[in-house]
């Protein structure tokens, strides 16, 4: 019994060892297999690089986007009373959009009006006061000095008398006092007359109503402002109050976007920008409706956008039946219709990593991957301006799986 549990666990001794080598070389195989598939060349098929005649005349797609935009702003304070126009309306610059609720306003301006007048009545009856109490003076100091002109004959008659002998000492004195009198109140009046002369009561009263009307000014420039008007004639693309609502100034309450003219956006190649440059006038055609339609140049950007590595072109076209509007898109006519001969390559072989465009290169036994500059569109082809020669082997099928320096084989 000893004899055959020591022969059975022999067995499955040898039995196990045999299975580890065998699954060891079978590794060891599966290993030396998938290197060399991995090192081994890889099948591509392959295309020259070629020239090839392409239509002179080219497009470019351009959007269409407002000539200028401006926020409808409130400058007063109050609930809106009524809408006079609404969201996707055509409006003229100065139009009234919406009024605001002026009772307030109203009240204060008549409030500042009887003001005013209360003190344009003042000053009118200040004015005659004034006027006769100058007549008043005027009138005294001429009677005075007539009367001192008689006092003063008293005077000298009753001296007279008196040296003579015939009149007393008291009549003398009495007609001296009188004389002095006289001239005194000739002096007040006089001196009374000169002050009123040299000052202007009335200039309290003028001052106030000169007040009084700035005040009316602004309260003027208020009620305007309950007027809530469009700042430039456009399509108005946003109108947010609605009415009883209260609003204050600085509130932005809607959008106007002038469209006549119309501004045309494009981001262009340098290719296409060296193509623009020098025209005043681009014909194009609306992509909805087919029609046909002339902008003029009004931006060529001289520097090229480091992002997309594209020129800005700004184009302006009348658009007095609004045909068009921001958001819709056209085709620039760029080109003539001359025929041109230009390097070329399979759509296919292109391979695209972000804004940057790729081939693979067959130089030898191995791929080269060349970054390229990108042209028209002509079938299957595209124009190539940068990056190849022509003769080259550009890889056009395969070359997803490609490398940078890995090997490959035509299977063409």
């Amino acid at each position: 019994m000893t004899y055959n549990n020591k022969e059975t666990a022999g067995w499955k001794r040898s039995a196990l060892a045999g299975l580890a080598i065998l699954l060891t070389a079978a590794t060891a195989a599966g290993c030396s297999t998938a290197n060399a598939g991995e090192s081994g060349p890889k099948p591509v098929k392959v295309a020259a690089v070629s020239k090839m005649q392409l239509d002179g005349s080219s497009e470019q797609d351009a959007d269409a986007v407002p000539s200028s935009q401006a926020n409808v702003v409130v400058k007063a304070n109050g609930d809106v009373a009524e809408l006079l126009k609404k969201r996707g309306d055509a409006v003229a610059a100065g139009e009234v959009l919406f009024r605001l609720d002026s009772t307030d306003a109203v009240r204060n301006k008549e409030k500042n009006r009887l003001s005013r007048q209360n003190l344009e009545s003042q000053l009118d009856k200040t004015s005659k006061d004034i006027a006769t109490n100058k007549a008043v003076l005027n009138n005294t100091i001429e009677k005075l000095e007539l009367q001192i002109a008689d006092l003063e004959k008293a005077y000298n008659n009753a001296r007279n008398d008196y040296d003579a002998g015939t009149a007393p000492k008291s009549q003398v004195d009495k007609a001296e006092s009188q004389l002095k009198t006289a001239r005194l109140d000739l002096d007040t009046s006089k001196k009374q007359l000169a002050n009123l002369e040299a000052t202007d009561p009335l200039a309290p009263l003028q001052i106030q109503i000169e007040s009084t009307d700035l005040a009316m000014q602004d309260i003027e420039k208020n009620l305007s402002d309950f007027d809530v008007k469009a700042p430039i004639g456009g399509l108005l693309t946003d109108l947010y109050p609605e009415q009883g609502v209260t609003v204050a100034p600085g509130y932005v309450a809607g959008v106007i976007q002038q469209i006549d003219p119309i501004k045309l956006h494009a981001d262009v190649t340098e290719t296409t920008a060296k193509t623009v440059r020098g025209k005043k006038d681009i014909p194009f055609v609306i992509q909805d409706t087919g029609e046909k339609m002339t902008g003029t140049v009004a931006y060529m950007a001289d520097v090229m956008s480091p992002q997309s590595k594209t020129y800005v072109l700004e184009l302006t076209a009348p658009n007095p039946d609004r045909k068009l509007k921001p958001g819709m898109r056209v085709k620039l006519q760029l080109g003539g219709d001359a025929k041109q001969e230009a390097l070329s390559v399979p759509t296919s072989g292109i391979v695209k990593e972000g804004n940057d465009s790729f081939v693979f290169v067959l130089a030898g036994d191995h791929a080269e991957k060349r970054k390229v500059t990108l042209g028209r569109e002509s079938g299957a082809n595209r124009e190539v301006l940068g990056g190849v020669k022509e003769g080259e082997q550009v890889i056009v099928s395969g070359q997803r799986e490609l490398k940078d320096q890995d090997k490959a084989v035509v299977r063409n």
